[in-house]
């Protein structure tokens, strides 16, 4: 048996109307929003050359149009990851584990946009993250590197990727960038216990994500 590196890919037939609205829906509200610079709420990275997009955050307890479309992505994903790698379950019981309701949909254009940076999803200032997803809402040219996974993901519509959040895991985009690649992106996280520190920029609602516990 081949071992696992843990980094699984999900195809989703039909998804194009699907993943369209999406992108439409971030164009009209991100232009809304009037984020001319491409400072991403990420002014360091930026200036590194570290990441350039354009990004904007979503939530599962508020009522953004996106919300169900992503959430269906990301739910059937989920459901045959923990059916392979089922100790995800048991490990659910000890320590729960569930997904966070806040996410990014970003857009990248051009050659001189990109995530440039080998990286991981967890660190000192996110340390609840366990899990990652991605899906990439159009056929983009250029993909994700997993150097450790030797392994190159390439984007096509509905394509939804999971992968652990640790260091095993660092990843980067594919540059340079060619033409214009939306993608969805976000994480499954331990539930902290008493008086934690909050991550990802919020304390979970409990209130309003029952709908979404693993």
């Amino acid at each position: 048996m081949m071992p696992y590196d843990f980094l699984e890919v999900y195809d989703y037939e039909n998804s194009k109307s699907n993943c369209e609205q999406i992108c439409s829906y971030f164009d009209e509200v991100y232009n809304i929003s009037d984020q001319s610079s491409k400072s991403s709420g990420l002014s360091y990275f930026n200036k590194k050359r570290q990441k350039i997009c354009d990004t904007k955050s979503f939530n599962f307890g508020e009522d953004w149009a996106c919300n169900e479309i992503v959430y269906s992505f990301i739910s059937d994903s989920i459901s045959s990851y923990v059916k392979k790698y089922s100790f995800l379950e048991t490990l659910n019981k000890g320590a729960h584990w569930r997904l966070c309701p806040s996410y990014n949909i970003q857009r990248y254009e051009g050659e001189k946009e990109g995530f440039f940076t080998l990286h991981n999803e967890n660190s000192g200032t996110y340390p609840y993250r366990m899990l990652v997803w991605m899906v990439y809402l159009n056929d983009a040219k250029c993909g994700t590197e997993f150097p450790y996974q030797d392994k190159t993901v390439t984007p096509k519509t509905g394509r939804t990727v999971i992968w652990p959040a640790g260091w095993t895991h660092p990843h980067v985009g594919v540059t340079p960038n060619q033409g214009t690649k939306y993608i969805a992106t976000g994480w499954f996280y331990f539930l902290p216990k008493g008086d934690a520190p909050k991550f990802d920029g919020h304390h979970p609602d409990e209130e309003n994500i029952k709908e979404i516990v693993i």
